[in-house]
């Protein structure tokens, strides 16, 4: 379909275009079929003219890598994506969704004016507003909300940080409102695993690949993911290439995964585990080091408190109680053990497959155990703290890890903190206290960026609670399924190629730091979310000493503390500042006080968790079985004995662009992965629909019989549920939304029970 930007702006601002675009895309069959040929909307084809063409250099914000790209932009459109072989993340290389993204930028569907709400919620019927009236209105609700509540009866969502836009949005304006009340995703996400990390040895650690003789990949997926470690930037060749070097010079790679992913199908050994015990295998491993001598005196002795504790706490978790939890061979556990233990140069990836289970942060902590009295942190070829806001309190502090440094402090203590003190954020906490009434009932949220209504596990549970609030808003790209069940508001928002942002990367050559420039402007008049911002502080009444008033002063704001400017950014995209030592807990490069030592309470690594026995919590990582344990539900085990675990794909992030037509062609359908013994004793067959049920609800998924996953185990596409995308295909239908990781609120989205049938 060819449109020019005429005939393409007709469509898109019509009256009758946005109320009929705003539902559009591919929309599912409720039977489970695929879905009709002709409500999917056809890809965007550029417009062909002989006008120059410009080469803009960004960078993608389709996933967490933010890989280097160029747009190539002709007559004020976008013409192509490429790789840009310069950036030092991606070397030239996009995946699919950055090659598709065109499709997003000017996709039919996308939403380019405010939206209010005409009808009933999950109804869809809307009304346009013009930008002026929509500040207006949110302002006056938000203003009403605070003055007769309270500032804290406003909570607030940001989605998953693919670009430091989601993080940053709106942090000011939240800090000048006067809320704590963070209801974002941290639980489904990284932070789980950080709360483990930061509390052991004080930082979020990534992996020296380049030097590494034994790579142990565990609960990992990078060669679907793309992304081989937390936020590394290899400079070399691009993302996967540090794995791909390691590979060619004959590293040990391990994988250790309940199914033969496509990391664990390239791996030197792949090792099967029984889903959400990840936990038993670390603790044996740390057994068999200490049983054995295999530790780092030094290192424990000078920098390691705890030790001798840990060495009585460990006695009842010997490989032998191990492979009865995990299914793994005692032999395979001690060697992988002493194997790692004796490599000086060795390092752990532990995936977020961790922190999608209800054991998961004391799972990470033994791993940070086990990779710390071995010796492996912060060294050549181990666990190291490279230059980065996330990774090193001394280095470059940009507000990467948790948004910005607000000028404003809040006060109030967040409603989630009644819950869980480690992590006092997130969406289980709010719709508790909207279940529980404690410590009270929230009256608003904004939502940025985030299909909060359907990410959580038991996703109707999630709308029917969050339909108790008075005054929702939405700021995205399309309507989402949280749009359309939630939002009273809907503000639509630029693309990452319609606005300015910026990256940071940490890298062995110190912090690489990168403007995402704008392309071209944005469709229709689509406000940047910075100014829309600022806009929306104006009428609040405390715009005065806003610390920008626009986002190019925005990234020179953020990026204070580097010395950059947003000028200087544009003169030179991509900059590096600092530098990366190793041991730098010997020098003092850990600490913001300058001290040598960890960035612990105690400065030392705490294998006894100072913090979590501050806060209530075991301070030794004590096994607890997953949810789904037929030793400890062997009713639900025997009314349900599959074990379900989330899949991801590099087709998609999360559960956006399920209404991208190049992406849905290569993968149309949401795929469960099942044994053939186990297809065989329910005769069903390869190809055909199935239903997956819990004791939660149930969803339909396409089966693929495969041998690449363990028998008794399914490997389920999760991201479906959107209205474009198989509404009831969603994974997190099936799994518990309340049992859940006691520090940080993870459901168990990678270990649940399951039965499968016809559909």
């Amino acid at each position: 379909m060819e449109l020019t930007r005429r005939q393409f702006a007709a469509l898109a601002s019509s009256a009758a275009g946005v109320a009929a675009l705003g539902m559009a895309g591919c929309s599912p069959n409720k039977d489970g079929g695929k879905p009709e040929e002709a409500d999917a909307h056809e890809p965007y084809v550029s417009p062909m003219t002989d006008g120059e063409i410009t080469k803009v250099r960004t960078a993608c914000g389709n996933c967490h890598n933010n890989c280097g790209m160029i747009a190539n932009v002709r007559d004020g459109v976008i013409i192509s994506l490429e790789g840009d072989p310069e950036h030092p993340h991606g070397k030239g290389s996009l995946c699919p969704k950055g090659q598709a993204f065109l499709d997003v930028v000017y996709a039919p569907d996308r939403v380019t004016k405010p939206l209010k709400r005409a009808g009933e919620r999950g109804e869809g019927k809307w009304e346009e507003m013009e930008w002026d009236e929509a500040l207006d209105y949110i302002a006056e609700k938000l203003t009403e909300i605070r003055d007769t509540y309270g500032p804290e009866y406003l909570c607030y969502s940001n989605g998953a940080p693919v670009q430091n836009i989601v993080r940053n949005a709106y942090w000011e304006f939240y800090a000048r409102y006067g809320t704590p009340n963070q209801a974002a995703v941290p639980n489904l996400c990284f932070v789980p695993r950080l709360v483990a990390l930061n509390t052991t040895y004080g930082f979020r650690n990534e992996d020296d690949y380049n030097n590494a003789d034994l790579i142990i990949l565990w609960g990992a997926n990078p060669f679907a993911s793309m992304r081989p470690s937390s936020f590394m930037c290899y400079e070399k060749k691009g993302c996967l290439s540090s794995l791909i070097d390691a590979m060619e010079r004959g590293v040990n790679l391990v994988a250790i995964d309940p199914v033969c992913s496509e990391t664990a199908n390239k791996a030197t050994t792949w090792i099967p585990i029984r889903p959400g015990t990840d936990g038993a295998m670390a603790l044996a491993m740390i057994h068999t080091v200490i049983k054995e001598d295999l530790y780092d005196h030094d290192f424990v002795e000078k920098w390691c408190q705890g030790f001798d504790e840990l060495s009585s706490f460990i006695e009842q978790y010997s490989p032998e109680w191990a492979e009865g939890e995990t299914g793994v061979p005692v032999q395979t556990i001690a060697d992988l053990a002493r194997t790692y233990a004796t490599t000086p140069r060795a390092t752990i990836h532990d995936g977020n497959n961790f922190a999608l289970q209800t054991n998961c942060v004391q799972a990470t902590r033994a791993i940070a155990i086990l990779e710390s009295i071995t010796g492996h942190i912060d060294v050549e070829g181990g666990n190291c703290c490279f230059p980065d806001v996330i990774g090193n309190p001394k280095a470059v502090e940009m507000g990467n890890s948790a948004g910005i440094k607000t000028t404003v402090a809040v006060d109030k203590p967040p409603l989630a903190a009644t819950y869980n003190p480690m992590l006092a954020a997130g969406m289980p906490a709010t719709l508790r206290a909207i279940e529980t009434g404690e410590p009270y009932v929230p009256k608003a949220m904004m939502m940025y960026h985030t299909n909060g209504a359907i990410t959580q596990a038991q996703p109707q549970r999630t709308i029917e609670l969050l339909r108790n609030l008075d005054f929702i808003v939405v700021n995205d790209l399309f309507i989402t399924q949280t749009a359309l069940q939630l939002a009273d508001v809907f503000i639509p928002d630029c693309t990452f190629l319609e606005r300015y942002d910026y990256r940071t990367y940490p890298s062995a050559e110190g912090t690489v730091v990168t403007l995402r420039q704008q392309a071209i402007e944005p469709r229709d008049g689509i406000m940047n979310t910075y100014d829309f911002e600022y806009a929306l502080a104006e009428r609040m009444g405390f715009a005065e000493g806003y610390p920008w008033t626009n986002q190019e002063e925005f990234i020179t704001y953020a990026l204070t503390p580097s010395g950059l400017t947003f000028e200087d950014l544009k003169a030179n995209p991509t900059q590096i500042v600092g530098k990366h030592e190793y041991r730098k807990y010997e020098t003092g490069g850990l600490r913001p006080d300058g001290e040598p030592g960890f960035n612990t309470p105690d400065g030392k690594v705490d294998l006894v968790d100072l913090a979590f026995k501050k806060n209530g919590y075991d301070p030794l990582p004590a096994y607890v079985p997953p949810a789904a344990s037929a030793s400890t539900k062997p009713e639900v085990a025997a009314a349900y004995p599959l074990i379900g675990i989330n899949r991801r794909i590099v087709y998609y992030a999360h559960f956006k662009y399920r209404n991208n037509p190049y992406l849905r062609e290569n993968r149309p359908d949401p795929v469960v992965l099942m044994n053939p013994v186990d297809a065989k004793d329910r005769s069903l067959a390869d190809g055909e629909w199935i239903k997956l049920t819990s004791l939660f609800g149930e969803a339909k998924f396409l089966l693929n019989v495969s041998e690449r996953v363990m028998a008794g185990v399914l490997w389920v596409d999760g991201g479906w549920g959107d209205p474009w995308a198989y509404e009831d295909s969603n994974l997190n239908a099936l799994v518990d939304g309340t049992e859940l990781d006691p520090v940080s609120q993870s459901p168990s989205l990678h270990s649940f029970f399951v039965e499968a049938s016809k559909a």
